[in-house]
């Protein structure tokens, strides 16, 4: 199977099919533009270590959107920490009304992800090289969003610390998190004052085909 082929498109819609979701034909074909983008940009430079083609399509992209029946639509929502577009390239594909900031502190896979969003097109979404402690001090951004989507980069105390000046009162912040996270661990997180966070939910699922254990954290600030 090569990547962005027709099979590797259609095991993305079989994929997410066996998990109770609908990619259809254009939005695989998408997802495959990446893909193969992907793929020639990490020959020169190092943006992921997945580069088998059901390991990418399956650890990338079907796992950033298996999560979508939990996260918010239409809401402004920063994926923090994009690396090379994961997970809101995908969520973008699928879906496009949302807006979108997409920020990460490596200006390579920033411009990667700006490439990448040239090619696809898609409306309302920005990527900007920057990292978290920078962006909380921005007063553009204080509290702007309404849904913090991140993969685990660190454990969850971290990471709420991060998001809490930029997440906004009645948001929530989504962790994408492994089987070998520490922070699967963690069931009360707080972040430095005057924000505190609650664990709201924990969503355990498999990924289709390889059956990979993974888990959405939602944590949600808590009022004084």
């Amino acid at each position: 199977m090569q990547i962005g082929s027709e099979e590797w498109k259609a095991l993305l819609i079989q994929g997410a099919a066996q998990a109770g979701l609908s990619i259809n034909a254009r939005q695989a074909g998408l997802m495959a533009e990446h893909a193969l983008v992907l793929a020639d940009w990490n020959r020169k430079i190092n943006l992921t270590a997945i580069t088998d083609p059901i390991h990418m399509a399956v650890k990338h992209f079907l796992d950033a959107v298996l999560p979508m029946p939990h996260i918010p639509a239409e809401v402004q929502l920063l994926d923090m920490g994009t690396g090379a577009g994961f997970p809101g390239i995908p969520l973008k594909i699928m879906r496009p009304a949302q807006p979108m900031t997409l920020m990460d502190g490596s200006r390579k896979k920033i411009n990667f992800v700006k490439h990448v969003l040239r090619l696809l097109k898609v409306p309302n979404i920005s990527a900007i090289h920057v990292r978290a402690e920078a962006l909380a001090r921005d007063p553009l951004y204080q509290g702007r969003f309404h849904v913090i989507v991140c993969r685990a980069f660190a454990d969850l105390h971290v990471i709420a610390r991060l998001a809490a000046p930029l997440l906004s009162a009645a948001g929530s912040v989504y962790v994408y998190q492994g089987p070998g996270d520490k922070s699967r661990q963690v069931m009360t997180v707080e972040a430095q004052s005057p924000s505190q966070y609650r664990l709201v939910a924990s969503y355990a699922y498999a990924l289709p085909i390889l059956g990979d254990r993974r888990t959405l954290t939602v944590m949600k600030p808590i009022d004084d």
